[in-house]
């Protein structure tokens, strides 16, 4: 018993760990993560309206979080093709109308996209991930374990573009891009600029309270793409994570003393344990839960975010509801875990196992 208990405290730190980068730059920097794709349609709705459908889902933002989202739209803003542009600055359009209600300050984010638009003219290179960065404070280097101030911590993410499909998240520090350290946000572009667009780069970054690296591709450059068949000499490769087996359980859990649940059984995967694979699995048992219980579970999440073992994912929404998938590479461990979450808060089970994984006995 006091083997179980510890065993399911260290979770518990762990999860603490593993979701204190994403509460550090608040919970749903982009929470509909809405993309207007109809900017440049004759028979699609009229600009002003989808401009009035942007403000609308993004109303009841705080000021410093519609200035990071004003930074993330204005930043690609150089890189980007007529149309793109045209429907892109729908969403500044937008935000703007929002910070003018609210009377927020706009100095810092006129800044940035001042600096972008004079880096374009004079020629120089320029390249956009679609993420907006600002620099540390003190108070964000003690609360994310930086011991210097090195590095720009991503503060939004357009939705869809290389950063947010690429796995990078809200409180993320980006310490190296292609090698280069990068402490501002002119100097991050100038670096992207260098590279083809559509291609990828490496990204050094810091998370959880350690270092990671990530491929974050495909960027887009004001350098042209290359040819069909060309390589790109300066392509990142990682080292293949060798397959693994892993005891997982995953549950879903409400807000609040007498909160409703559901979880798995114990299921065995197979896979090489990397976090975009972990958050996959995570993502799949919350599809089924609300398969399983319509009506129930349906306040958007973020992409579950993960420890560098993957032995912790989890995601929180808006309301409350907590995702968590906790896995061990040993069945001992697995069942002992799995047991200890069943017995603290007795929830459902729900019949579930990834495709081609059978539950673990």
């Amino acid at each position: 018993m006091q083997r179980i208990g510890k065993a399911a405290r260290a979770w518990m730190a762990a999860l603490v760990t593993v979701s204190g980068a994403a509460m550090v730059s608040g919970c749903a920097l982009d929470p509909v993560g809405l993309a207007i794709g109809a900017a440049g349609s004759v028979s699609g709705p009229s600009e002003a309206s989808m401009t009035a459908d942007v403000a609308a889902a993004h109303r009841g933002t705080d000021c410093p979080t519609l200035a990071a989202l004003l930074n993330a739209y204005n930043d690609p803003l150089p890189t980007l093709s007529r149309s793109e542009r045209q429907a892109q600055m729908i969403h500044i359009t937008a935000v703007r109308q929002l910070m003018a209600e609210q009377r927020c300050p706009a100095g810092g984010t006129a800044a940035v996209a001042n600096a972008g638009s004079a880096s374009a003219a004079a020629g120089e290179p320029q390249g956009a991930m679609g993420a907006a960065v600002g620099p540390l404070t003190p108070h964000l280097m003690q609360a994310l374990g930086l011991e210097s101030p090195r590095g720009l911590v991503v503060t939004a993410l357009l939705p869809g573009k290389a950063a947010e499909l690429s796995g990078i998240r809200g409180g993320d520090v980006i310490l190296e891009v292609r090698g280069v350290a990068v402490d501002d946000a002119v100097q991050m572009r100038r670096v992207l600029g260098a590279v083809p667009s559509g291609q990828s780069v490496l990204v050094k970054l810091w998370r959880a309270r350690e270092p990671r690296e990530m491929i974050v591709g495909p960027i887009t450059s004001t350098t042209p793409a290359l040819p069909p068949g060309a390589v790109y000499a300066d392509a990142p490769v990682l080292p293949a994570a060798p397959v693994r087996e892993r005891f997982c359980v995953a549950q879903v859990i409400g807000s609040g003393l007498f909160a409703s649940g559901v979880h798995s059984p114990l299921f065995t995967v197979r896979n090489d344990g990397s976090e975009a694979e972990s958050a996959k699995l995570a993502a799949a048992f919350l599809e089924a839960a609300r398969k399983a219980q319509p009506g129930y579970w349906l306040a958007p999440h973020p992409r579950p975010t993960c420890t560098r073992d993957s032995k912790v994912c989890t995601s929180a929404s808006a309301d409350s509801e907590v995702l968590m998938m906790l896995c061990e590479t040993e069945r001992e461990k697995g069942t002992e875990i799995y047991e200890a979450l069943r017995r603290d808060k007795p929830l459902t089970e729900l019949p579930w196992s990834p495709p081609g994984s059978p539950p673990a006995s």
